[in-house]
């Protein structure tokens, strides 16, 4: 089992409506009714396009279920779902589908993050070890400091390695032997007996030094300096910020970003929600994972529908226009930032990020003109991206493993579809 990141799959949605003006008060209010009705025909006329071609990617069964959300600043434009989220049930995936969203969860980390350095609880530059009770030294250079910022740019010098995956905990008792469940996978997941806190899971990784031992997580770059995606840095991130507000995570989130968004289906903590909404997540079209966790919630495991995040997505888009109400715009401006430039993406493995213009801010990922995340992990691809130019976003999520070229082309297939028809 191999944690997908897809990454080079960036969507881009416009859709202009621009009207020209008319020189008289009469013709104006004239054409501005008619320009609406116009407007307002058309996006129903494309509203029914996206949704037959959608229905036809659906019924090419490469996913069980998929749900995808349209949105600008101001609101949700098109949401719907497709296909099922729970097969053996015959339940539709809707709008309103709950899963794990994979890596798209970090930007709710960065939005938390942010709104603890608005409240000055912590700073970027801040050195990671003021805040813990354990202390997180980069074995090959330890005199050199890693601060906040290189968690949310991901240049810490913690890397993921193979302790990582001894994050996936299976949730489900009796999944030997079930036909429903795809055995081969199991071996991937941890028992139950052997989950652990967030804290006990990053101490026993983050103060291994020796490199020989499995466990052992740091790459060979001296903090700050080369950009290496970590999961495990970003789920440090969230352990500082409970740590420097002296508050559980998951209810600083909730109370920060969650509930000043009025999210109803998102959640850190599936005992909020309701779980009849919540998809089975597969590895095949025919069998499924059993439900998992992961103990770094926080770089994957955030629950939540494409309707729920869409409102996020409006909320951050109309941030980057100067129009955002979650946090104040100094703190958005440093939320939207830029901490990368070349020299973090000169190492031979970065020769394609540098070309492909990544750059992060907190959280937040830019690439070929985009900006938001995407994510995968098992049973799970995410996207979710804008592009600065335009007043448009684009979410999706499916429930089923990309795993082989067809499904692969199935998924890039629905950017496209967006694309084209809100060009």
């Amino acid at each position: 089992m191999i944690r997908i990141l897809i990454a080079s799959f960036l969507v881009l949605l416009c859709f202009s409506c621009k009207q020209e003006k008319n020189t008289t008060t009469q013709n104006n209010t004239e054409s501005s009714v008619s320009n609406s009705n116009t407007v307002e025909n058309k996006f129903q006329i494309l509203e029914s396009q996206i949704d037959k071609q959608l229905d036809s990617i659906n019924h090419l069964n490469y996913f069980n279920g998929f749900g995808v959300a349209v949105v600008n600043k101001d609101s949700i434009l098109f949401t719907k779902g497709y296909g099922y989220r729970d097969l053996e049930k015959s339940l539709p995936y809707t709008s309103h589908t709950i899963q794990n969203i994979a890596s798209i969860s970090k930007v709710f980390v960065g939005l938390t993050l942010a709104k603890a350095i608005e409240e000055e609880k912590l700073k970027l530059d801040d050195d990671v070890n003021k805040y813990l009770p354990f202390t997180v030294k980069h074995p090959l250079f330890p005199n050199d400091t890693i601060r906040v910022q290189h968690l949310v740019n991901h240049t810490s010098g913690i890397s993921d390695r193979e302790y990582y995956s001894s994050s996936y905990i299976n949730l489900e008792k009796d999944t030997n032997g079930n036909p429903l469940i795809d055995q081969e996978e199991l071996e991937y997941f941890l028992p139950i007996e052997e989950d652990r806190s967030l804290e006990e899971f990053l101490k026993s990784g983050l103060t291994v030094t020796d490199s020989t031992h499995s466990d052992y997580i740091f790459n060979e770059y001296k903090p700050g300096t080369i950009h290496e995606y970590s999961n495990i840095g970003a789920a440090l991130a969230a352990y500082v910020v409970e740590k420097a507000t002296q508050t559980d995570f998951k209810d600083y989130s909730k109370q920060h970003v969650i509930d000043e968004l009025k999210l109803k289906e998102t959640s850190w903590r599936l005992s909020d929600l309701d779980t009849t909404l919540r998809s089975k997540v597969y590895s095949t079209i025919d069998l499924r994972y059993p439900d998992y966790k992961l103990i770094t919630f926080a770089d994957g495991g955030m629950y939540t529908s494409v309707h729920d995040l869409g409102l996020v997505f409006s909320e951050i888009i109309a941030a980057y226009q100067g129009e955002g109400t979650l946090l104040n715009k100094d703190t958005y401006k440093l939320f939207f930032t830029k901490s990368l430039d070349s020299t973090h993406l000169s190492n031979k493995e970065n020769l394609k990020n540098l070309k492909n213009e990544q750059n992060h801010g907190i959280f937040l990922s830019y690439e070929q003109g985009r900006i938001g995340h995407t994510g995968g992990d098992p049973g799970v691809g995410t996207v979710m991206f804008f592009k600065p130019e335009n007043d448009f976003g684009i979410i999706y999520f499916v429930n089923t493993d990309i795993n082989s070229k067809e499904a692969m082309q199935t998924f890039v297939n629905i950017t496209e579809l967006l694309e084209s028809n809100f060009e």
